[in-house]
């Protein structure tokens, strides 16, 4: 169990590190461009395309770049936590991805219900709202499976064949 509150802690620590500096960064650009891209992005996708560029992929370059070469990112490092292969030694590049992908998988699926095809905010009665139960209950299974193998493996762990000690 305490391994288990450790990565969730963990986890937690490093989105509110990476929401903390992009949030920082959008408003600056905001700030110093009197608005652009923000006020000419009208449809859906290409709210879309700005979140996945400005937002998803520098979180995925984070989780992938600091796991393959230290095995921790900022929140693992401050929990004392450390990513590995089945074997006990570094992830691979191909292990990192994949983990990544399957680990942030909710919150991609989350942007596409709420903003694909046309934002919820944008109508008045959004029709796919029910949709949003999905990323809930990955989430929700998620957590269960870390909790039931003690924290030593989520999902993610099992698609990558990786650990967490």
């Amino acid at each position: 169990m305490k391994l288990s509150i450790k990565r969730l802690f963990a986890y937690w620590l490093d989105f509110v590190i990476l929401a903390s500096v992009l949030i920082l960064l959008q408003w600056v650009l905001y700030s110093i461009t009197s608005g652009f891209p923000f006020d000419y992005l009208d449809t859906g996708i290409e709210i879309e395309l700005w979140v996945l560029g400005s937002m998803s992929l520098p979180v995925w370059l984070y989780f992938i770049i600091l796991e393959t070469y230290n095995g921790q990112t900022i929140g693992k490092r401050l929990m004392k936590l450390r990513v590995s292969n089945n074997l006990g030694t570094k992830i691979n590049l191909k292990q990192s991805i994949s983990r990544t992908f399957i680990k942030l998988l909710p919150w991609e699926i989350t942007h596409i219900i709420v903003l694909l095809p046309t934002p919820w905010w944008s109508v008045e009665q959004p029709s796919n709202t029910f949709l949003i139960y999905i990323p809930n209950v990955l989430i929700i299974i998620y957590i269960i499976i870390l909790f039931i193998n003690q924290g030593k493996k989520a999902l993610h762990d099992y698609a990558s064949k990786t650990q967490v000690m």
